[in-house]
């Protein structure tokens, strides 16, 4: 019987006859090709040595498995100087050597592999006719050929995981086709210089801001232009976004509130933080306290346990109950008391002379010998160069910590002026 339109088969090859059992089709299929070339010296020949049988499957139909029942020949390679004596027959348009599977089947295993995953792709393909376990399915994905890199001018690189949590390396992706070029088998430098140095035509690599990454661009292409990648300037871009929201309602009035749909408390949230930027910082971490708390008790008001509140809210359960047994304030900071120094005995003449002006390291320096304050000190507090900086963050804790503990006067808080 020849091939048909429902059944396509290459030349040489005829239907012969079909079967059927309680779970598959039998297609009897046999090659009737006049010669054959030897797979290892490439030489045709038509010396027929014997026949034999192979049982690869086909592609479904109407929804029912099909098995062929492949009648193949061997051939006798005549080249003298080929060590190869007898040879089975290669059928490359239609099936692999030793393929259990057609051509046509592995392709379309391969794409419901690429569209699923190794379990969901086995149940898929036995609802299609195709029965595969979920390990051939993955190792057919193994078969598909890599094409070549070419040429990449605008090139990303990140880490992924190979094993999450175990085992990392590199991704690269080509930015103008949004395609993956090649996977590196770790995340060190080296790896990284040594893939862009073996493509001198990159012109710009996109990468994260880890080490690794800033060396093996830097190292393998120097002539490239480096940015950074669109998902960290989008982090970045919304954590600022989200800092200076935090900080700017932490300075709203009351009345000026947006909506009232927050609840703020009464009172601003105190700080004992120095510096002005780390009390921000830390209202703002008390705001999120706050927020936190109001959430867990209008989610405890509603019925809610605390292991749900939990996996809603990302919390532990110990933490919930914590802010169950909070009473109904705004949470208060810490205070952390200043460590000890070596100024602390130097305070007093520190502080007089600050109040009059004093802002020259080298001044307090040449007048250390009239105030016994040694080198040594004077070093260790970092008052030697970048003294108005360091020496400021210094003062305004001392003075915040004394204004805490009623210890400083406050008239030295209006001495320093706006500069402190």
């Amino acid at each position: 019987m020849p091939t048909t339109p429902l059944f396509p088969l290459p030349e040489g090859l005829e239907l012969t006859a079909i079967s059927q059992t309680s779970e598959e089709l039998l297609v009897h299929v046999t090659s009737y090709r006049a010669s054959s070339p030897c797979p290892q010296c490439a030489t045709p020949s038509s010396a027929i040595h014997s026949s034999y049988q192979r049982h690869p499957r086909d592609l479904p139909c109407v929804g029912r498995p099909i098995r062929l029942v492949f009648t193949v020949r061997k051939f006798f390679c005549r080249n003298p100087n080929c060590s190869r004596k007898v040879f089975a027959e290669r059928l490359p348009d239609f099936i692999e050597a030793s393929s259990r599977l057609t051509k046509r089947l592995r392709t379309a295993v391969q794409d419901v592999g690429f569209a699923t995953c190794g379990k969901g792709g086995e149940c898929l393909s036995e609802k299609l006719g195709m029965p595969i376990s979920d390990a051939s399915l993955l190792w057919s994905l193994f078969l598909v050929p890599v094409p070549e890199v070419g040429q990449v001018y605008i090139i990303g690189v990140d880490d992924w995981s190979w094993r999450r949590g175990k085992r990392f390396g590199s991704i690269l992706v080509n930015l103008e086709t949004h395609k993956i070029v090649d996977l590196l088998p770790d995340r060190e430098a080296e790896g990284v210089k040594r893939w862009l140095a073996a493509h001198p035509e990159v012109d710009v690599v996109s990468r994260d801001r880890g080490a690794c990454y800033i060396d093996g661009a830097t190292w393998g292409a120097p002539q490239a232009t480096q940015v950074a990648d669109r998902w960290h300037l989008l982090s970045n871009l919304g954590d600022a976004v989200e800092a200076f929201l935090i900080r700017a309602q932490i300075r709203l009035e009351q009345g000026k509130a947006s909506s009232g749909q927050c609840h703020k408390p009464d009172q601003p949230l105190s700080s004992f933080s120095a510096t002005p930027g780390c009390q921000r910082k830390s209202q703002a971490r008390l705001l999120r306290k706050w927020k936190v708390y109001q959430r867990v008790q209008e989610l405890h008001a509603a019925g809610m346990s605390l292991r749900k509140i939990g996996e809603e809210l990302g919390l532990a359960r110990n933490t919930v109950r914590k802010y169950l047994r909070q009473p109904p304030d705004p949470p208060l900071p810490t205070p952390r008391p200043l460590r000890a120094s070596q100024l602390d005995r130097y305070e007093d003449y520190l502080l007089d002379r600050w109040s009059q002006g004093e802002r020259n390291a080298a001044q307090l320096y040449r007048e250390k010998s009239r105030a016994r304050i040694s080198r040594q000190c004077i070093d260790s507090a970092s008052l030697r160069g970048p003294l108005a900086h360091d020496y400021r963050r210094w003062l305004c804790a001392s003075l915040t910590q004394g204004a805490c503990q009623g210890g400083l006067a406050t008239g030295i808080t209006l001495a320093l002026g706006p500069q402190a």
